[in-house]
């Protein structure tokens, strides 16, 4: 990837056949995205799990070495959350649901128009970008919070957090369920390099774990990923009228 600033959204491009994946780098650099290319399983792998990350991967099934569904399956088990368009010839059943089984997010067989390409692409951005920016009430470990008004709160008391444990369950709130690496909420969160010492992230975590349901380790809201980071489990979307009665 380039040291510069992008102008568009970020993309790697997985594809051994030089001739496709040169048309498709001229294409969708046209459009206004970075593309990076990677035409074997082991570069796919390392650029996929490489810091600051992708904002989509474009993979193909067949590679000389790692089938794009090994890369997938192991980005996928190190903590990556990039979503990923397979882009392939294996369009049989079988190999569709291999994909999704695996960490898919869409699925695209050869051959295939350019235009339907972007518009998948686009659509899986739109998705991402979405719910990094959701908002609503949540109730999560005996705390209520609300995403909007950036207020914690429970048993209608305020709870207080500093403003980086604060950001920090904002962040794993709204990617509830999957895996951020420590090297992730260095970025995102605190806009930190990747060097920086990570046990601080430690600390925060187990603040605002006193402060939330779970006395074992299993019924911690904010699970532990060893070796890769954390996951927020068991939130649930609070409605209108839940709202209005606490």
């Amino acid at each position: 990837m380039s040291d510069s600033d992008p102008e568009g959204p970020s993309l790697l491009v997985v594809e051994d056949d030089s001739e496709l994946s040169t048309s498709l780098l001229l294409y969708l650099e046209s459009e206004g995205y970075e593309v990076t290319l990677a035409e074997t399983g082991e570069t796919a792998l390392e650029e996929a799990t490489r810091l600051p990350g992708y904002d989509l991967i474009v993979l193909d099934a067949k590679l000389p070495d790692l089938s794009g569904f090994e890369v997938l399956r192991q980005s996928r088990d190190d903590g990556v959350r990039t979503p990923v368009l397979m882009l392939t010839g294996l369009g049989d059943h079988e190999h569709k649901m291999r994909g999704f089984q695996v960490g898919a997010d869409d699925y695209l067989t050869k051959p295939f128009e350019t235009e339907e390409l972007v518009a998948r692409i686009d659509v899986l951005l739109r998705r991402e970008a979405e719910a990094t920016d959701e908002t609503g009430t949540f109730r999560v470990g005996g705390l209520r919070v609300d995403l909007e008004e950036d207020d914690v709160s429970r048993d209608g008391e305020p709870v207080d957090l500093t403003d980086l444990e604060y950001k920090l369950l904002a962040y794993l709130l709204r990617r509830r369920g999957r895996t951020a690496t420590r090297e992730q909420i260095l970025r995102d969160v605190w806009d930190l390099p990747t060097e920086v010492e990570t046990r601080t992230i430690d600390r925060h975590v187990n603040a605002l774990r006193d402060v939330m349901d779970g006395e074992a380790e299993d019924e911690w809201p904010i699970q532990s990923v060893y070796g890769i980071g954390y996951k927020l489990e068991g939130a649930e979307r609070t409605t209108g009228s839940e709202q209005e009665t606490v």
